[in-house]
């Protein structure tokens, strides 16, 4: 209770979104997202952690496009909180725009990191359709393991999923649908998120993965 009132507390500083990020928002959320309500706070009160980073393969677009840990002990913390309409950006992670450039070129990573954070808006804007509260999603990183963890094979009713699966397959999509736009998981993706999304096609020039060594052909089949 007492992380919440002060997160509540922050939101007063936070900046609304730029002119860039809703269109990005616009074309991949759609209107099912009130962008104008949408504040980014760059104070996120988040605790770092260490843990053992999980021994199998890496077979996810998201996973493949970040560099593997150099160490099998992670330590960091939390990129971000969501709390209604405020994501409080771990300060670490925060950025005046996460597409800067859009549509010119999209910066992979951040945008990545952004689409997951406005699901978790999208979510609580849409309630009475998802369920959604924060109290819930933070529920699943006391119940489970790895509340992100998606099969890259699975398929199903998008809402059936957790609220932070929700989001990871969001993010799934946006990378396999700019990195590998004809691979059958990312029309997987597709079906699955077409109910609830415009899923426009983004009409960006340039994709800055960011990791160098990063395998971009077949990333998603």
């Amino acid at each position: 209770m007492r992380t919440l009132l002060i997160l509540l507390f922050l939101a007063a500083c936070g900046r609304p979104m730029t002119d860039s990020e809703k269109a990005f928002a616009a074309q991949f959320h759609g209107p099912d997202l009130n962008v104008s309500r949408v504040r980014l706070v760059d104070n996120a009160p988040v605790r770092s952690y260490t843990l053992r980073a999980p021994k199998r393969p890496r077979l996810t677009c998201t996973e493949r496009v970040y560099p593997p840990p150099k160490t099998e002990i992670v330590t960091g913390a939390p990129s971000a909180v969501t709390l209604f309409n405020r994501i409080f950006v771990n300060p670490d992670y925060y950025l005046e725009s996460y597409t800067p450039d859009y549509p010119d070129r999209l910066h992979l990573y951040q945008a990545m990191f952004l689409a997951h954070e406005l699901t978790h808006v999208w979510q609580w804007q849409n309630r009475r359709k998802t369920g959604y509260h924060p109290l819930k999603a933070a529920q699943e990183h006391q119940t489970k393991a790895d509340p992100y963890l998606i099969d890259p094979d699975s398929g199903g009713d998008f809402l059936s999923y957790g609220y932070e699966q929700q989001g990871r397959i969001v993010e799934e999509y946006l990378c396999c649908s700019v990195l590998d736009p004809t691979a059958p998981r990312t029309s997987r993706l597709r079906k699955m998120l077409a109910p609830h999304f415009p899923l426009q096609k983004l009409p960006v020039r340039e994709i800055i993965v960011g990791w160098k060594d990063v395998q971009v052909e077949g990333i998603c089949r």
